[in-house]
């Protein structure tokens, strides 16, 4: 049989790769820390890249969430996008909005 292909360290992927890839994943997921915990720089590509957070989009990834856990709150997920976007929010889009929430990105 052919040997297996050598290992890669994913941490040393370019940034542009690593933002690529973040791009195809669900924002609940990243804000849940899940792909942000695999390295340094994958948790500094999710957390420091505004544009990865220009559209929040909330609607798929929701059912991850644990219930009744306030760090993992839905008003505490918007929180962080909207602070992980750092002012460059253009949409935001979820299923499960509330008259709180509404406020709160009407205040952004």
């Amino acid at each position: 049989p052919p040997p297996p292909p050598p290992e890669r360290d994913w941490a040393e992927l370019h940034p542009d790769l690593i933002s690529c890839i973040l791009h195809k994943l669900d924002q609940a997921e990243l804000l849940l820390g899940g792909v942000a915990g695999v390295c340094r720089s994958w948790r500094r590509a999710a957390r420091e890249e505004p544009e990865l957070w220009r559209c929040i989009d909330l609607r798929a990834g929701l059912w991850s969430v644990p219930p009744f856990h306030p760090k993992f709150s839905l008003e505490a997920m918007v929180r962080a996008a909207l602070r992980l976007s750092q002012g460059q929010c253009e949409a935001f889009l979820t299923n499960l909005a509330d008259d709180d929430i509404l406020l709160l990105l009407a205040k952004q």
